[in-house]
């Protein structure tokens, strides 16, 4: 997706619900209140096999989803379903056995949500157990991010082994509402109109006065691109289904930082231009529905902002004489745009090596690779989500 999001963009999302998230073994979030956490995410990484294992009684393998996610206030209460690939090294007599807990993280301590009944282990090969947990509606601050546990008991000097990745895929379905963007803007524009009322009187010195009254605010992109996995049948869905659209774009402020503005809208209009010799252009009209949120920042010259939407933004000031920035707070994330000198890198790679002036994120070690070396008192920005 990195690579299709250039300069200023507009972002159009679904919401989906019911959310499902997977255990992706091999990517590690880092140390947590002394453990190792490893990502949960609605994206499935399908890297090689990573297991965990345990002998004695406790926590079996811990994961915490990215920083921003699941990026809401509130979960509904609902039925969370766990599929694991679980084994025991021996046999399995007496009551060896697991349970999950769920977790929410604040970025200083844990707060236990829920959690299953114990289920017996049954084999001492991998087999699939489908656990369920009674979800309670549950309040959250935007920031929170969710923790699963698998803890194991009465094992009794065996081998519990969790198998995650590789040939198993370990995913729990929740009842989380989650917006995945589908498609992007490089132009946009948007306007608020507020309606007047006229409250003329004799007191007003033969001038008409008003007063402001219903607001109103529309948006219409060009260009308009969609991502990976998604196509324009996708929106002519959309609009067939009546289906509301969440947009957000930055308005980059320079000094004084950036400016996320978010909404619902109804696609009023789609046009698809097919000409004979030239590219095909797309456009949306979109009519917003109830108000528009704004989320300010202030940028900390030394490092990070915190941006709406599950947005983080970063900066760097170059020594020079360097090819790369570590960012180990921002592993398992997005990078969604670099800049550097105040001019936009067009090419984001996730693999290979960048050239010129291509730069390549890993979201594994952090590291943003630059293609040619940064000069001294180059200025760098990048958002991730």
């Amino acid at each position: 997706m990195a690579d299709k999001v250039i300069g200023k963009n507009i972002m159009l999302y679904k919401q989906q619900e019911n959310v499902s998230y997977y255990f992706n073994g091999g990517t590690s979030q880092g140390t947590i209140l002394g453990s190792t956490y490893y990502q949960i995410s609605p994206n499935d990484e399908g890297g090689t096999a990573a297991n965990f294992t345990r002998v004695a009684d406790g926590d079996l393998a811990s994961f915490i989803t990215d920083s921003g996610n699941p990026n809401s206030t509130s979960i509904a209460g609902g039925t969370w379903v766990f599929r694991n690939y679980l084994s025991l090294s021996t046999n399995v007599s007496g009551t060896p056995m697991f349970a999950i807990t769920i977790f929410k993280y604040d970025g200083t301590s844990l707060t236990a949500l829920a959690s299953s009944s114990s289920v017996y282990f049954t084999s001492t090969s991998p087999t699939l157990y489908t656990t369920s947990v009674t979800f309670p509606s549950t309040s959250l601050a935007s920031t929170d991010r969710l923790v699963v546990k698998i803890v194991v008991l009465n094992l009794t000097g065996r081998t519990a082994t969790l198998y995650t990745e590789g040939s198993y895929t370990n995913y729990f379905t929740s009842s989380v509402t989650y917006d995945i963007p589908f498609a992007c803007s490089t132009n946009c524009t948007f306007n608020v109109n507020v309606d007047q009322k006229e409250v003329t009187s004799q007191t007003s010195a033969w001038y008409r006065e008003f007063k402001n009254d219903i607001a109103n605010w529309t948006v219409t992109c060009d260009g308009i691109i969609t991502l990976d996995n998604y196509g324009y049948l996708f929106l002519l869905q959309q609009q067939q289904n009546r289906t509301t659209i969440l947009i957000k774009f930055v308005i980059d402020n320079g000094a004084d930082g950036l400016v996320i503005i978010s909404g619902r809208c109804n696609l009023t209009s789609l046009s698809i231009n097919g000409p004979y010799k030239d590219i095909g252009t797309y456009s949306v009209s979109l009519q917003g529905t109830g108000a528009y949120g704004t989320t300010g920042t202030t940028i900390n010259p030394s490092g990070v902002v915190i941006a709406g939407g599950g947005t983080t933004m970063k900066q760097y000031t170059a020594a020079g004489g360097e090819n790369t920035i570590t960012w180990s707070d921002m592993i398992g994330n997005t990078c969604l745009y670099v800049s550097r000198g105040g001019v936009d890198v067009r090419e984001i790679l996730t693999s290979g090596t960048p050239v010129n002036d291509q730069v390549k994120w890993n979201s594994s070690t952090g590291v943003l690779t630059f293609g040619r070396l940064l000069e001294s008192d180059e200025f760098i920005r990048g958002l991730f989500n």
